[in-house]
């Protein structure tokens, strides 16, 4: 898979992770999503590495299906975890397992705040003799990735013209992205009808990935925000994916 699809199809399962978090409790442990290009499924837990027990763990695993593997001959499994202080939602550790076909690699974000500084470290686990790839990059302390830009922005009031600036890093760079908290309207999935409200999440047009967009998600009009369905619409394309179904 070439880099803009996986940041495209990136920025989709990024704005899903409605992980149902509140600022003290889980609310949800995991959410199903599904939609023509596959399945992504979503867990909250305390870290498995118990030397930081403090933290939240984030994971999703997308999985492809139906007509994305028929047509471009591709399977995909990607496995995406992250670390978060649960105090102000800051990223404190990133890691990207990806199973595209024949490719197998580990993208790892380390963010050293009192440094400044975020070490990103890239491993082929296909070819057991190759040497990691690392770089190291000025980054703001606090800064989120893709799996923790969700649980902030659903912290914010959301009032109908909120802008929410969130910067994020990805692959060793950092990016500065925006967040427009739009209308509210009643929407209707697999998992039922919801009371929502519209965000426009800015990550088109080089803010993140370099070609036109326009990234839409809708999240619950209540305390728990979560996210109930995404739109992408790029290069004449659409891609709708809904939530499924509530635990």
């Amino acid at each position: 898979m070439n880099n803009m699809l996986r940041k495209a199809l990136g920025v989709v399962a990024t704005f899903l992770l409605g992980l149902g978090l509140a600022s003290a409790q889980v609310s949800f442990s995991r959410l199903v999503f599904s939609g023509a290009i596959g399945e992504l499924k979503l867990t909250v837990s305390k870290p498995v590495d118990t030397t930081r027990p403090e933290m939240l763990e984030l994971r999703a695993e997308a999985v492809s299906k139906g007509f994305f593997p028929a047509l471009f001959g591709l399977k995909v499994k990607d496995r995406y975890i992250s670390l978060i202080n649960p105090s102000d939602f800051g990223m404190s550790a990133s890691t990207k397992l990806l199973e595209e076909g024949k490719v197998r690699r580990e993208q790892k974000s380390v963010v050293n705040r009192e440094t400044g500084l975020v070490t990103y470290t890239d491993r082929d686990l296909a070819n057991v003799k190759s040497q990691p790839k690392v770089k190291e990059k000025p980054s703001p302390s606090w800064i989120q990735d893709l799996l923790s830009t969700i649980y902030f922005v659903r912290t914010q009031p959301l009032k109908e013209g909120d802008v929410i600036p969130v910067p994020i890093t990805d692959g060793g760079e950092i990016y500065n992205i925006e967040v427009i908290a739009g209308r509210r309207e009643e929407i209707k999935t697999g998992a039922g009808k919801f009371k929502a409200i519209q965000l426009n999440a800015k990550v088109f047009d080089g803010r993140y990935v370099r070609r036109s967009g326009e990234m839409l998600v809708w999240v619950t009009d209540d305390p728990a925000r979560i996210p109930v369905r995404a739109r992408i619409k790029t290069s004449g394309a659409t891609v709708t994916v809904d939530l499924k179904r509530l635990p």
